[in-house]
């Protein structure tokens, strides 16, 4: 790594975020470094950053282990947590690189190592990783390049500049989480009306505050509570059917007079929630192209007027009852929270966040997140999920090991049981062909975490990113505060669209 550029950010930690590049010198950094031939003249130490918490750490402190051994005396690595969520090891990781530390490889968004990439490919902390994938001793074969799910390693080339920067840990989507007997008819309404029959009462026993209840017994409620007119629901598909399935549950809670504080359904992502409605209205959100590189305003599109509409209908629908997002909430709540405390009937929220929305008090299942159909009539699902960059450290002894070690990391056998213990997805086709798979999945009406692969496994073909640029992590948080400054701050729809097209353009 060139120390001289590293040197004038000493006294900059809190500029790093837009001074990665700015603040260097001139000195040109080889983006494109060769993996030499052979074992290292020594053991050679490879530090990987990652913001794992102990309890997700099982398996990867187990591969660890494999690697350390199968490559004893050659290369020796240390994963290092160095914060808990992903905007933590962001702002670490900045803060790192402005205090002159650089690991060998780490773990994050697209959208963040984009900053460390920052403007001009020649002043990069993080290298182009080509020569790694195409190297003729450590690289992959074109079999191995074609086992990888598409959309998982393609969006390693999503960035400014061309080629390959980053490659994928493992992954995870949106996925939308129900209370499976209060659709079915085990829900306050449906009680009230039908509170002396029964045989309702029998069936309601049979799934109400049963963990796991059994898919036959909530369909016999199910048909029971309709053909005695009570409230049951289907699941809806699309934006709209969401949106008039909550009306029509606002308008049964309140045709029995019941009390308390609910929602129909929340989203736990405010951004997830705008960047894939706009993409599935074909509404611009943001660009990385040769004009936006050569004019950084023109990165930002989403302050425009069918954007602002949009907002605005997503707020009188709030301000009508019919959800809350995790923003709109205030107090940096989850909706997760109000839908354990059977205060919301559906949730949105990450697959990788499943542990979240289990309950002991009812039966959670799983359904894809409804869908705003465009003139194609395609289905768009935000893909989410951690990557690996490599950082230039000027060895490239620590470049090959980082190397082996994600490469190890991306092993069919090894990524299967990294993704499984975080309710992710693995990056490797091959990894679903696996009997361990085929043996997790067999639980999957008894176990949450178990349930999560089987659902996603339908959702790859319609997973969807945005572009990786300078200012492309400013843009999501942006957007995702324009419902929380319009709803809690009073900010007008335009006000609060300007305000985040400027913090953006300032970013970038």
């Amino acid at each position: 790594m060139n120390k001289k550029r590293l040197v004038t950010f000493l006294s900059l930690p809190v500029l790093i975020a837009t001074c990665l590049t700015a603040c260097g010198t001139n000195d040109a950094v080889d983006v494109d470094r060769s993996l030499p031939k052979g074992d290292p003249p020594a053991l050679t130490e490879i530090l990987f950053w990652h913001c794992l918490g102990q309890d997700k750490t099982k398996v990867l402190n187990s591969v660890v282990d494999k690697f350390n051994l199968e490559y004893a005396g050659k290369y020796h690595v240390t994963a290092k947590g160095i914060a808990g969520d992903y905007d933590g090891i962001f702002t670490q990781i900045k803060t790192n690189l402005a205090d002159g530390q650089v690991a060998a490889m780490a773990m994050g968004y697209p959208d963040h190592f984009s900053t460390y990439m920052g403007k001009d490919k020649d002043e990069s902390y993080i290298l182009r990783i080509d020569n790694f994938i195409n190297d003729e001793e450590v690289g992959y074969t074109q079999a191995e390049i074609d086992d990888f799910v598409p959309e998982f390693l393609n969006e390693g080339k999503e960035y400014m500049f061309d080629g390959y920067w980053s490659m994928p840990m493992y992954k995870s989507t949106e996925i939308m989480y129900y209370n499976a007997g209060y659709m079915a008819g085990a829900n306050e309404q449906t009680f009230k009306k039908l509170r002396g029959d029964s045989e309702y009462l029998r069936l309601y026993d049979a799934v109400d505050g049963v963990k796991n209840a059994k898919q036959e017994d909530l369909d016999a409620l199910k048909t029971y509570v309709v053909s005695h007119q009570g409230y049951a629901y289907d699941i809806p598909e699309t934006w709209d059917q969401l949106i008039s399935w909550a009306r029509q549950v606002k308008s049964d809670r309140a045709a029995q007079s019941v009390a308390g504080t609910f929602f129909p359904f929340g989203y736990d992502s405010d951004a997830n929630l705008m960047i894939s409605q706009f993409m599935q209205r074909n509404i611009p959100y943001t660009k990385n192209d040769e004009e936006s590189l050569r004019d950084t305003d023109k990165h930002f599109l989403f302050n425009n007027q069918d954007a602002r509409n949009f907002a605005q209908q997503l707020v009188n629908w709030i301000k009508e009852g019919l959800f809350v997002t995790k923003g709109t909430i205030g107090n940096n709540k989850y909706t997760n929270t109000y839908f354990s405390e059977e205060k919301i009937a559906m949730t949105i929220g990450s697959t990788g966040g499943s542990s979240y929305n289990v309950s002991s008090n009812f039966t959670v299942k799983l359904a894809p997140v409804p869908y705003t159909a465009n003139g194609s009539n395609i289905k768009r699902y935000i893909q989410q999920g951690p990557s690996i960059c490599f950082f230039n450290n000027d060895n490239d002894w620590i470049h090959k090991g980082a190397w082996l070690f994600y490469k190890f990391l991306a092993d069919p056998d090894n990524n299967l049981g990294l993704a499984l213990e975080n309710s992710y997805d693995p990056v490797r086709m091959s990894s679903f062909d696996k009997p361990e798979y085929e043996e997790w999945i067999k639980t999957a009406d008894e176990d949450m975490q178990h349930a999560i692969p089987v659902a996603t496994k339908k959702l790859r073909q319609y997973y969807m990113t945005s572009p990786s640029f300078v200012g492309s992590s400013e843009a999501r948080s942006e957007i995702g505060q324009i419902l929380a400054n319009i709803i809690l701050s009073g900010y007008s729809i335009t006000d609060a669209f300007i305000y985040a097209y400027n913090k953006c353009t300032d970013a970038a």
